[in-house]
């Protein structure tokens, strides 16, 4: 029996079957973030994809969502802030400490938690769509008779899983990682059934 990872980078599940459900592409353009470039204070990085994706520059003070992000921030000699809570609301919780000007490199998919702050508080900032996520169906689909754990790193994970299964099992165990993919499962096994 083993563990099934259906993220993007299994570098943290060693021995775990990738088989990754979602891709990235890559689908905005830079060039209006960085005429803005002058008057911003601080990046908001909530993904390591975004910063993966981001061509720079960097030379703004840097917030990322969680540990995770962080480390590939660092990983590019950064030094950044890191949320309480490795979430949107993690986000919203440490910007509240901060005056500045925003600058938000996301994926297409993000959750509008954290703009609708921004917007409601009427703290400046700037979106940038910079990369998609897109379901995939790998062949092989692995047989889940084989499998004991199924590693979830996103909603979008969730879905890709549900989109080639149909639903989720209720005899494997369904790791999460991070509260709003627990929610995404629980929201999606409440429907399953």
């Amino acid at each position: 029996m083993t563990t099934l990872y259906l993220g993007l980078d299994p570098k943290n599940y060693p021995g775990a079957l990738h088989y990754p459900v979602i891709r990235t592409e890559l689908c905005g353009q830079v060039e209006p973030a960085r005429a803005l470039w002058p008057q911003f204070t601080h990046l908001i990085f909530t993904s390591q994809t975004a910063v993966r994706y981001w061509p720079g520059p960097w030379d703004k003070k840097i917030i990322a969502i969680g540990d995770a992000t962080a480390s590939a921030l660092r990983q590019k000699g950064l030094k950044p802030l890191i949320a309480p809570v490795a979430t949107q609301e993690g986000v919203i919780e440490l910007i509240k400490q901060i005056d500045g000007y925003f600058f938000w490199p996301r994926s297409k998919r993000a959750r509008p938690i954290l703009t609708d702050f921004l917007n409601q508080q009427k703290i400046p900032f700037f979106v940038l769509d910079l990369y998609d996520t897109v379901f995939q169906r790998p062949e092989p689909v692995p047989n889940l008779d084989t499998i004991y754990e199924i590693i979830f790193t996103s909603p979008s994970t969730v879905e890709g899983f549900l989109r080639i299964y149909g639903k989720l099992p209720k005899d494997k165990k369904l790791t999460p990682i991070g509260p709003v993919t627990e929610k995404a499962i629980y929201e999606s096994a409440r429907y399953s059934y």
